[in-house]
């Protein structure tokens, strides 16, 4: 279990640490994103919030399970957020991970972070550093291409509105 544990850790190590460099690799835009989210000190937060995810992310390569239960936090805070501004109908997009969709926010995002947020919960498991044997790799690797398909499906469907070419709010087919 500790080698999937870590494995788990390993993944959202490289997902925190992909947010935090594409935050502070266009800080302006990270800064505008919080600032049109009404976020106070938008320009304190476009610096802090990427270095704490690149902190975030060496712990968890460094101590798992410690940083495990800070990525919780972390994601808790960020999930409530969202939340929020979903059900406020903020028309802005995401800016997670640097991103550049017009989208705004929605469900997807909330979705992303509840995995996200089970992948810490297995990584809060790690004993420690352990180089994952095949088994453990494939485990990971798995359960992470099931994610993405579950994702990418959720936004087709926000997108859409369709899923596998089904038009999901047209009812039954014919008779």
């Amino acid at each position: 279990m500790s080698e999937v544990a870590y494995g788990a850790a390993l993944v959202l190590a490289i997902l925190f640490a992909w947010a935090g460099v594409a935050k502070l690799a266009d800080r302006g835009r990270t800064t505008r994103t919080f600032a049109a989210f009404g976020l106070p000190a938008p320009k304190i937060l476009g610096t802090a919030v990427p270095v704490v995810e690149l902190v975030l992310a060496a712990g968890l390569v460094i101590v798992p399970a410690v940083a495990a239960y800070a990525a919780l936090g972390m994601l808790a805070a960020f999930t409530t957020f969202l939340v929020r501004a979903v059900r406020a109908g903020v028309d802005v997009g995401c800016g997670c991970f640097g991103s550049a969709r017009d989208e705004p926010v929605s469900t997807v995002e909330v979705l992303r972070n509840a995995l996200l947020a089970c992948a810490a919960v297995v990584a809060s498991f790690s004993t420690g550093p352990v180089v994952p044997g095949l088994d453990a790799v494939v485990l990971v690797s798995t359960a992470v291409a099931l994610a993405a398909v579950v994702l990418a499906l959720a936004d087709l469907r926000r997108r859409t509105g369709h899923v596998f070419g089904m038009d999901l709010d047209a009812g039954p087919g014919p008779a």
